[in-house]
């Protein structure tokens, strides 16, 4: 049996040593600018109140109450840099009347200022660099938040936005809404601020990709829009939106079959598809036209990959809203 010596250390010794890179991080991106924006003349520095929180979400944590456990914790103030952590009571109402002072305003700069200041990498896929905005399910069943409710996958919780910048993913923004509000409703708002983030980080060519949750025409005319901005800059953006084949644009199978009629190509016995291009007319709230590619794919099954035939065919239909001038096998694999 080894002889294993144990002896005292006057190191102080600590579990979370990795916030020592989220502090080096906030000063980087200069969250203590934050107190010349939102003075205290007595207690608390709003900047403390601010990385104390961030703090806590670095390790898990989100109850203000958790604060607590590191008002004595000296690795957790110096890592972060902190004049004092404050209490759980201080926490809450610092954040709520920052937040009633439109606190996300004057933060949303601190990640694009990160990534420019360290010089991220961003990586393009072929020749543009992609910019995918989605929602998320978090599940906070049995739970009685604020906002919590019914999600699109049937639990009950929030459904987060969340945009995200090359094919290293950093984070441009992540803002929490509630579990039934509708992908759509205020999407348009959030793209407008992200993408002047995206134009701050890369002079690349710009792809957004978006899911058939963003499928709309109001949608589609503000990235109409956007396209022409970026192009009087002397910019490029490009969008792929899948489509979302609602049942009046389904239904009426005979004319799909009809225009699919001069593209179907034999994948394997039993499986074939058409692939073809067309152009749609699409109006914004000010009734303005605008006229819009769409790549569909129709797929035709008589037999499963096994060989067994089907009893009657089945038809898959799939469509995507692009402004890429690319061939449709191209548009569908950059999706």
């Amino acid at each position: 049996m080894p002889n294993i010596k144990f002896r005292a250390s006057r190191r102080t010794l600590t579990s979370h040593a990795g916030l020592s890179i989220i502090g080096q991080c906030f000063e980087i991106a200069g969250v203590d600018s934050i107190d010349s924006r939102f003075p205290t003349t007595l207690g608390m520095r709003t900047s403390d109140v601010i990385k104390s929180y961030l703090g806590l979400l670095c390790l898990g944590m989100s109850d203000y109450d958790a604060v607590e456990n590191f008002r004595r914790d000296k690795p957790f103030q110096q890592l972060l840099t902190l004049q004092k952590v404050p209490s759980a009571a201080t926490l809450r109402q610092r954040l709520e009347k920052l937040a009633a002072n439109d606190l996300q305003a004057r933060t949303a700069t601190w990640s694009t200022t990160l990534l420019s200041l360290i010089e991220a990498p961003i990586t393009a896929e072929t020749t543009h660099v992609c910019l995918d905005i989605d929602t998320f399910v978090m599940d906070n069943s049995n739970s009685k938040k604020e906002g919590v409710s019914r999600t699109y996958q049937k639990v009950d919780g929030y459904t987060p936005i969340a945009a995200y910048l090359g094919n290293e993913g950093w984070c441009l923004g992540l803002e929490l809404r509630p579990g039934k509000q509708h992908t759509m409703k205020e999407s348009n708002a959030f793209l407008e601020r992200v993408l002047p983030r995206a134009q701050c980080l890369t002079k690349q060519p710009i792809l957004l990709r978006e899911d058939s949750g963003f499928d709309s025409q109001a949608h589609l005319a503000l990235l109409e829009q956007q396209r022409q901005v970026f192009a009087d800059e002397g910019r490029r953006l490009d969008y792929v939106v899948k489509w979302n084949p609602r049942g009046s644009a389904t239904a009426d199978r005979d004319t799909w079959l009809a225009v699919a009629a001069d593209y179907w190509e034999e994948l394997r016995p039993g499986k074939r598809q058409a692939l073809w291009s067309q152009t749609v007319s699409i109006h914004d709230d000010n009734k303005t036209e605008y006229v819009v590619q769409r790549v569909m794919r129709l797929v035709e099954r008589t037999a499963d990959r096994d060989g067994q035939l089907l009893l009657e065919p089945d038809y898959e239909l799939e469509g995507w809203w692009t402004s890429l001038d690319e061939a449709p096998e191209a548009v569908i694999k950059r999706y």
